[in-house]
């Protein structure tokens, strides 16, 4: 791609080669910080909907199903599954109580994210001294020294991955919309979607993006669509340039790689399609209505109007402020009645101009719905990374040159706050509550595989539990009682609380005393919180005539 015209006065935008190597390092150390601070950080697969996410990956494993998972053998997928199809080969390998392989989707795509934001930056600016070079690299640092980023990029939801195909997608639109303006010709381009092969590979690029962000979350595909559509006249001037992307081919196709699933599911189940996927998931969110929708109702489409534009100021902290800044730098007129500043800079102007673009978009697009939540704008932090690593380096006072020092102290700063507060947990119900699922979840682990036999869950809960011990079961009163009827030994996990009457160890001898009940193993007392029931246990159960042999 054609590079940055360099600006007036060069030299005044160089960096010593000793500051070139640090913000290098910073980059690649904050990825490295990021990963490490999470990974051996306590463990947070309690929180967030994760036990729903890694129960529809274990479900695929154990059930084969691959279409529409279940949650406990029961609760239908609320998520398309692509995110779980590329976790479950790590987790067959792994274990499924492997925490990292449940999560590798998410570290993969964090990971892809900043490395195609480095090479863009260099690509883009690489031509101009050594500020210019460092462009991506800063970007990337941006990208995951922030606090939306640092989370996404370490849980077992789809989020991260939706963000990689936002990226990637929105990349690819904008390189393709730019060779129709005629910055980057190539071969046999006419600026109408021309027979270019590279440009075909592009646009093919642009519409896998658009399917694969709608497998993997269905409508949040839309701010691709709707950037395709409304960056054309922006960048190019023309409205007909939008057609360069193929739509004629292209939305088709990405309409078959995400539709493919929607019509399996209806052919499984259609009242779950219509009732849970639909009326729920995107119309509840979207209107405020249904169990999906927000607290306030339909009135929060008014009332939460300034959270997502709040939340992108807030989560991309620090660099949401350099990012906003660069918008302005690039929107600005260079003299009175002149183009504005974006104009002058060539292929790297349009792709920053199409950043700006593509983030007012996403944060539009969902402030238009009733159900706002940080999350749904991480999309936004990658664009945004390139805007502020941009306006750093090479744009007014260029802050980033003249103290080289300011975005890598204020990356250390935010990236050991993050992992002090990320180590406390604020939000789990108290101290390590996860250790005590996951010790208990290890113990009992190691008992079912020395004495192999079928298993029932009794009131645990929603926790992660049962995927922590490799299954996922009906949980309730029923399933528990047929497994006993059926005679033989069998492992039980059963949930207590103070508030019931007895434990199960107390009320299964009056309701089947043809049966016996050892408790193997049982967790630590903690509160009532996240799913978790104060206490669980695994229980051996046999035949009473069958006390006293051996079982194994």
């Amino acid at each position: 791609m054609a590079q940055e015209p360099p600006p007036q006065h060069e030299s005044a935008s160089r960096l010593s080669p000793a500051w070139r190597w640090v913000i290098i390092i910073a980059a690649m150390a904050a990825l490295v910080w990021v990963i490490a601070a999470r990974v051996l950080g306590p463990s947070d697969l309690w929180d967030q909907t994760q036990p729903k996410t890694i129960a529809y990956t274990t479900d695929m494993l154990v059930h084969g199903r691959w279409v529409l998972p279940r949650e406990r053998a029961e609760d239908p997928a609320t998520k398309p599954p692509l995110y779980n199809w590329l976790a479950a080969p790590a987790v067959a390998l792994l274990g499924f109580s492997s925490e990292i392989g449940h999560k590798l989707p998410s570290v993969a795509a964090m990971c892809v994210g900043w490395l195609v934001l480095v090479r863009l930056g260099r690509g883009l600016f690489g031509g101009n001294g050594a500020a210019g070079e460092l462009v991506g690299w800063l970007a990337g640092m941006m990208f995951v020294a922030n606090y939306a980023i640092f989370k996404l990029g370490y849980l077992a939801r789809p989020d991260m991955l939706l963000t990689l195909w936002l990226l990637l997608g929105w990349l690819a639109a904008t390189r393709r919309l730019i060779e129709a303006r005629g910055e980057v010709p190539l071969g046999g381009e006419d600026g109408r979607g021309g027979s270019s092969a590279r440009g075909r590979w592009i646009s093919l690029g642009f519409w896998l993006c658009v399917g694969l962000a709608g497998l993997t979350k269905g409508p949040a595909a839309l701010p691709l669509l709707i950037y395709a559509i409304l960056a054309a006249p922006l960048i190019t001037g023309r409205w007909r340039a939008t057609g360069a992307l193929g739509w004629w081919w292209g939305l088709p196709l990405s309409l078959l790689i995400a539709g493919a699933w929607v019509f399996a599911v209806w052919r499984l189940d259609p009242v779950h399609l219509r009732q849970t996927l639909w009326a729920d998931e995107i119309a509840g969110r979207v209107t405020g209505t249904g169990s999906e929708g927000a607290e306030e109702g339909p009135i929060a489409l008014l009332t939460g109007a300034p959270n997502m534009l709040l939340y992108y100021l807030a989560r991309f902290l620090p660099w949401s402020i350099p990012s906003i800044a660069a918008v302005v730098a690039l929107w600005r007129r260079t003299d009175p009645g002149g183009p504005r500043h974006w104009r002058a800079l060539g292929a790297a102007g349009a792709m920053l101009h199409g950043a700006a673009i593509f983030i007012i978009i996403v944060i539009a697009l969902y402030t238009l719905s009733a159900g706002k939540r940080a999350d749904y704008i991480a999309g936004a932090f990658a664009p945004g990374s390139l805007l502020a690593a941009w306006w750093m380096l090479r744009s007014g006072p260029r802050r980033g040159v003249r103290a080289p020092w300011l975005a890598p102290a204020a990356a250390v700063i935010g990236l050991a706050a993050m992992t002090v507060v990320d180590g406390r947990q604020p939000g789990a119900p108290c101290p390590d509550f996860a250790r005590n699922i996951n010790d208990f979840a290890a113990a009992a682990r190691a008992e079912l595989e020395a004495r192999p036999l079928p298993i029932a869950f009794w009131s645990t809960g929603t926790t992660h539990l049962q995927t922590m011990l490799g299954c996922n079961e009906p949980d309730g009163k029923e399933p528990t009682l047929a497994l006993i009827d059926r005679g033989g030994a069998c492992w039980i996990v059963a949930g207590w609380k103070r508030q019931e009457p007895s434990t199960f160890q107390a009320w299964l001898p009056t309701h089947r005393e043809h049966a016996s009940i050892t408790a193997v193993v049982r967790s630590a007392m903690m509160p009532r919180a996240a799913g978790w029931r104060e206490q669980v246990t695994l229980f051996l159960v046999r035949p009473a005539e069958a006390m006293g042999r051996n079982d194994g």
